[in-house]
């Protein structure tokens, strides 16, 4: 019995990971991505015979701002949130910050609220960005040989 066990440990070591799919790599390097662009990095990718691409801080800035200008033309900041989210950042007062950034995104989550725009603005470059990965991991096991 002791043997069998054994050779059973022994096959299931031996397993190869399973591979992830397509749609798991888009959606894992979306989610990084995302998270990475909110904190004020630009996202950078190039294909083996492309242009680099990126996606800057900068342009997220622009497509977040148009968001929350939207949502005031719209009539949606009715506590006057830009006008009191400067005045705490000025004051120093992070509590009042968050709560009028929740306000200005009609969301009690402001930092998932932020990373779904950035979502948005990165998904139609995953695809390409994860081959673009994918190449640089195929070159380098090409180096390796």
């Amino acid at each position: 019995m002791n043997a069998a066990l054994k050779i059973c440990q022994e096959r299931f070591d031996a397993q190869l990971p399973p591979e992830i799919s397509e749609v798991d790599a888009e959606q894992e390097w979306l989610e990084h991505s995302a998270e990475r662009l909110v904190c004020g990095v630009d996202i950078k990718w190039k294909r083996r015979y492309g242009q680099p691409q990126v996606v800057t801080f900068g342009r997220f800035c622009t497509v977040l701002q148009d968001h929350l200008n939207q949502r005031q033309i719209d009539g949606l900041d009715q506590r006057d949130s830009f006008a009191r989210l400067l005045l705490s950042a000025m004051l120093g007062s992070q509590s009042d910050a968050r709560s009028h950034a929740a306000d200005l995104l009609g969301q009690q989550r402001p930092i998932e609220a932020v990373e779904k725009i950035a979502l948005a603005l990165l998904r139609p470059y995953a695809e390409d960005a994860v081959a673009a990965e994918r190449e640089e991991r195929e070159d380098d096991v090409d180096a390796d040989l």
